[in-house]
């Protein structure tokens, strides 16, 4: 297993061209495209907003099933790209390469080159049905970078779009070209009390940005890691063989419905990026400093017009986990506060979202598990996540509040941040 900042990656090939490819330029391109593939221009067809709604069913398989070769072609056909070298990140339910163009060969289709490479996106089936949300996430992207929000910038393709729909072996599946963010990932980074305290504080930045975003695609967007589809986790719980284990997840459903689910229209909506977790925080530190600073945020593909309470909470989750001590979420709250501050009524509901949030991790990684037996990354909060899970419903629940005002608290009078 090869690594690229820290980043596990599956070496799939490496390639090097000393002649340039003549090319048809882009008319031959157009129209191979418009054979192969939709005009990139949000969902145009009758039934793809039907589509938005669909969740993912027991049983159902959605990842791209690519071979290396796909992927060396796609990139001729869509973005003229001749590729030194290409290597698979590990996703969940997508498939994601990191590339770098041959240095050798002219790609008069780019632009504008990124000298640290690119990421090619094949979105899992399911949601390369919802064409409009592929279209909502490159326009938050570049409204994001306007906003000095370092993320992925989105490539346009030989027709000048920013996504297309591709026939790969059987399935249709969206295909989008970002840019490379250099630098460590927060998993691979030591989660200490500055970097928990600064997430808070990027998180916070993140959504004040996209406070004034707005996409109608986000409107009607629904999936499952969505935290509004918590009951729905129901139909998945028979792959949690611990009959204990099973009875939390059962309980945490049931508060959740009852005590958040029931009070949603009274909570602040907005777009969030929804899934700020250790894997999607690119990190760097600076000369002659031992601690690290966020340097940029990636993978918007569970953004979601949601309460905002539910995105403090997802990330809450995953930087506990991280840093392996329920009190030290304190810490992070009290960054995201400190620009974002939250009253103290939906305050009280975090814990809540906590435990939602472990409960879908947890039980949809033993599913995908289940359909990929050899993708460890779709265990990656397993062990750790039960732990949390157990000790946060049955032994803390009651005094997490207090816990984490006085961390944070004692974090703010005893340090200079």
């Amino acid at each position: 297993m090869e690594q690229w900042n820290n980043v596990e990656l599956t070496n799939m090939s490496k390639k090097s061209y000393t002649l340039n490819h003549a090319y048809d330029a882009a008319e031959k391109l157009n129209k191979e495209n418009t054979a192969k593939s939709s005009n990139g221009n949000g969902a145009s067809a009758d039934d793809s907003s039907a589509a938005d709604d669909d969740l993912l069913k027991p049983g159902s398989d959605v990842r791209p099933k690519v071979e290396p070769e796909d992927v060396e072609s796609l990139l001729r056909r869509l973005y003229g790209i001749t590729i030194s070298e290409v290597k698979e990140i590990i996703a969940y339910d997508d498939r994601n390469f990191f590339l770098k163009e041959d240095s050798n060969v002219k790609n008069p289709l780019i632009v504008t080159h990124c000298p640290h490479g690119y990421v090619l996106k094949i979105l899992n089936s399911l949601d390369s049905k919802k064409e409009d949300f592929v279209d909502a996430q490159n326009q938050m992207l570049l409204y994001l970078a306007k906003h000095s929000v370092k993320c992925p910038r989105p490539v346009a393709n030989a027709t000048g779009k920013f996504y297309s729909v591709e026939r790969l072996n059987g399935n249709s599946n969206v295909v989008r070209l970002l840019e490379f963010i250099p630098g460590e990932i927060f998993h691979q980074v030591p989660a200490t009390k500055h970097l928990l305290y600064r997430s808070g504080e990027y998180l916070a930045r993140l959504d004040r940005a996209l406070k004034n975003f707005t996409h109608q695609a986000y409107e009607t967007h629904k999936t499952l890691w969505m935290l509004q589809s918590v009951p729905e986790l129901r139909q998945f719980l028979y792959v949690v063989k611990d009959q204990e284990l099973r009875l939390i997840c059962d309980e945490v459903i049931d508060a959740f419905e009852a005590k958040i689910l029931s009070q949603l229209p009274t909570m602040e909506h907005q777009i969030i990026h929804g899934d700020f977790n250790e894997q999607n925080i690119v990190v760097e530190q600076a000369p002659n400093q031992t601690e690290y600073t966020i340097k940029g945020v990636i993978d918007f593909g569970d953004t979601s017009k949601s309460p905002l309470i539910f995105e403090i909470g997802i990330a809450l989750t995953y930087m506990i986990l991280q840093a392996n001590d329920l009190a030290n979420g304190g810490i992070f709250l009290s960054g995201y506060t400190s620009l974002n501050p939250i009253e103290n009524s939906e305050r009280a509901l975090l814990k809540y979202c906590v435990a939602a949030r472990l409960v879908q991790s947890l039980v949809m990684g033993l599913y995908t598990h289940t359909l990929h037996p050899t993708n460890e990354y779709l265990l990656v909060t397993q062990e750790k996540g039960w732990k949390l899970l157990q000790k946060l419903w049955r032994e803390s629940f009651g005094d997490v509040d207090e816990l984490w005002a006085t961390t944070g608290h004692q974090y703010l009078t005893q340090s200079n941040k």
